[in-house]
């Protein structure tokens, strides 16, 4: 569709990049979801399907979402952030064994705290070589999972990335707004994930199973915008795939995200006002035996203004053990792998990039 074409932002894309043409991110059009017409939701189907098979990108236009949901969360997002920096630092990541909480500006992890394994194929850029030195960036995080509460067996049993998410206590509503946002795109996800099942010629429900505790998280971010040069540096070091099932990202007008095409250019996804972009994550990837595409990309904010946006990380259930599915595997694509523990998997990645309270003494295996 042409909506992404129509839907041209105001700012010039920056000189060393362009705008992605409409049939590089797909726009794809949710409204006939809501005729409930099995050929109409196939019809969808079939779109994201090819959309994850050609460059795992697409953008999401008359989604289920409410737009007021929208313009709270980033409301909430822009009271969080105007915070001093002592108040955000009460909610630092490092004091939660769990990944949860407020990252500052330029901070990563501790080495002595890595856990998890994953398998090959997974999050290739942090493969030795592969990796770029990490270099300045003006980004901070808010980062919240599953609302867990003191008494749950996982949390009472320690069990790695469940927990109880810190809350500033000087920001009332916040943690109201923020919970009910992540609980509609709990169930937006489900909706995709239902998408996702059709395209790949299984039921409907397939994928139900692995997220009825899920790993799902919700992170607010804010860029503070840099030269190009900085930004560029800042961004490129920093590129990456997502690890997990799929994100579905709210943006705001300033634009900045970009993806890696198939040539190795780096193109800028527009920002289109009330749209999600929606990408599959390695986890997915794997999963579907590499049918679905997960690609790299990096945020360069050199726009000269603040940009937020929203990421929903929409990850299945700590225990989901994937193997490449069988719809996914024949003569010409026999299986990348024999399988993955998703827990360990993402263990894996968020030990290594984000500060830690620690806990190693506690890591499921498979």
């Amino acid at each position: 569709m042409s909506a992404t074409a129509e839907a041209a932002p105001k700012l010039a894309a920056p000189a060393l990049g362009r705008w992605a043409r409409p049939n590089e991110v797909p726009a794809i059009d949710f409204a006939p979801l809501a005729t409930n017409s099995a050929s109409a939701i196939d019809a969808v189907a079939k779109e994201v399907d090819a959309a994850c098979r050609e460059i795992g990108f697409f953008t999401v236009l008359n989604h289920p979402v409410p737009v007021a949901k929208i313009r709270r969360i980033f409301a909430e997002s822009a009271r969080f952030f105007a915070q001093p920096i002592e108040e955000k630092l009460k909610l630092h990541m490092r004091n939660s064994d769990t990944f949860r909480g407020y990252l500052p500006m330029d901070e990563g992890a501790d080495a002595r705290n890595a856990r998890g394994r994953a398998v090959f194929g997974f999050q290739e850029h942090m493969e030795p070589g592969q990796a770029k030195p990490r270099k300045p960036t003006k980004t901070e995080v808010f980062q919240i999972s599953l609302e867990l509460a003191a008494d749950d067996p996982d949390v009472r049993a320690r069990k790695p990335l469940h927990g109880p998410n810190p809350w500033p206590d000087n920001l009332p509503g916040f943690r109201e707004g923020v919970l009910d946002y992540y609980d509609t795109m709990r169930g937006f996800a489900a909706l995709m994930a239902s998408l996702f099942a059709r395209g790949l010629g299984l039921g409907q429900d397939f994928f139900v199973p692995f997220y009825t505790k899920p790993l799902i998280q919700l992170r607010l971010l804010h860029y503070l915008p840099q030269d190009q040069l900085r930004a560029l540096e800042g961004g490129d070091s920093r590129q990456h795939s997502d690890a997990g099932g799929f994100t579905m990202l709210q943006q705001d007008d300033v634009g900045g995200l970009e993806i890696r095409s198939k040539t190795g250019e780096w193109i800028v996804v527009p920002p289109v006002e009330n749209s999600f972009v929606v990408n599959i994550g390695d986890s997915m990837k794997m999963w579907t035996n590499h049918r679905f595409a997960s690609t790299l990309h990096r945020v360069v904010n050199c726009y000269g203004r603040d940009r937020y946006s929203v990421g929903i990380f929409a990850n299945p259930n700590y225990d989901t053990v994937i193997a490449p599915l069988p719809s996914c595997v024949d003569a010409e694509h026999p299986p990348k792998f024999e399988q993955m523990h998703i827990g360990e998997a993402l263990l894996f990645l968020y030990s290594r990039v984000w500060p830690s309270a620690g806990n190693a003494e506690v890591s499921s295996s498979y």
